[in-house]
């Protein structure tokens, strides 16, 4: 049975003439009977009956009537759907995040987005890096936030946002009364950063930066999000160097300053697979526009 068919007995049925339905399915009559036989032998059930000059619905054709209309709905409402979820509008979306994710991305496009997208359902991980790019390859993901530099063989990469690297102080420390810090003046100082295991990339160019000042870098504490490293430099544990985001985490008892020349940015940006389509595009190009909107961004990798 095809959906044809079941067109053709709906026709039939509301026209009450092969006639009439014939002409509003752009067909013959002849070939519409024969196709009306067809289904009725199909289905082993007589659905028209001869009512003098015109037919009428049995009690079996007018139960499958019921049946059809339904089939035929369900039918245009799942190749709606269908071509909504392949045109990104409709379905789950599956994003990878880090902490300044939710402070320099999200506040600027979640809601826009959930205001285009009202059916999209959005499920958030935060994840480090290497979790997000192995997730985006297994398809678990479906795009991500990541600090650069990453590989880019496998993926579409945006930059979105660049950060420069701040020395978060003990507000009683000596150096918390300069207007800019320099690596030089660290030096020695207990350091509070994050593992390398979760940031291999900014932990090696720290130490860049300490090697090319001559200057001696003692990691006092490794802690593993900005919440907890802030706390401890409020604490007097020690200096950090943390993104410019983090001073939307305001303490009292902690100050931040620039860095002088050299100085060191980190660069975030979105990510999705390679050829990944449907909602992960949609949302990519999204966020890639709105964050455009007064923001100086550039294409890394597309």
């Amino acid at each position: 049975m095809e959906l044809r068919h079941l067109r053709y007995f709906v026709a039939v049925a509301e026209e009450m003439s092969l006639r009439r339905a014939a002409e509003r399915l752009h067909i013959a009559a002849p070939p519409l009977s024969v196709q009306i036989r067809k289904l009725e032998s199909e289905i082993g059930a007589d659905l028209l009956a001869r009512a003098g000059r015109g037919i009428k619905l049995t009690e079996a054709g007018q139960v499958f009537l019921e049946q059809a209309r339904k089939t035929l709905a369900n039918a245009q409402r799942g190749a709606e759907l269908a071509r909504q979820a392949a045109n990104g509008e409709i379905g789950h979306l599956s994003i990878g995040y880090n902490a300044p994710t939710g402070f320099r991305v999200f506040p600027k496009v979640l809601s826009s987005f959930r205001k285009q997208w009202p059916s999209v359902h959005l499920t958030f991980h935060a994840h480090t890096i290497s979790q997000q790019l192995n997730g985006l390859l297994h398809e678990t993901l479906d795009v991500g936030f990541v600090w650069l530099p990453i590989p880019q063989e496998e993926f579409d990469v945006h930059e979105l946002v660049h950060e420069p690297l701040h020395a978060v102080l003990p507000a009683g420390h000596r150096l918390a009364k300069k207007q800019a810090v320099t690596i030089k003046e660290l030096s020695g100082e207990p350091l509070v950063l994050l593992p390398r295991t979760l940031d291999p990339e900014t932990v090696h160019q720290i130490e860049q930066l300490f090697r090319k000042a001559g200057a001696v870098m003692n990691v006092a504490y490794e802690l593993e999000n900005a919440l907890s490293m802030i706390n401890f430099v409020a604490m007097g544990c020690g200096c950090s160097l943390l993104p410019e985001y983090t001073r939307a985490i305001r303490h009292d008892a902690v100050v931040y300053r620039p860095l002088r020349s050299p100085k060191l940015a980190k660069t975030l940006a979105i990510v999705k697979k390679k050829g990944q389509r449907g909602l992960a595009e949609t949302f990519f190009r999204f966020t890639v526009e709105k964050l455009a909107e007064g923001t100086d961004t550039r294409t890394s990798s597309t």
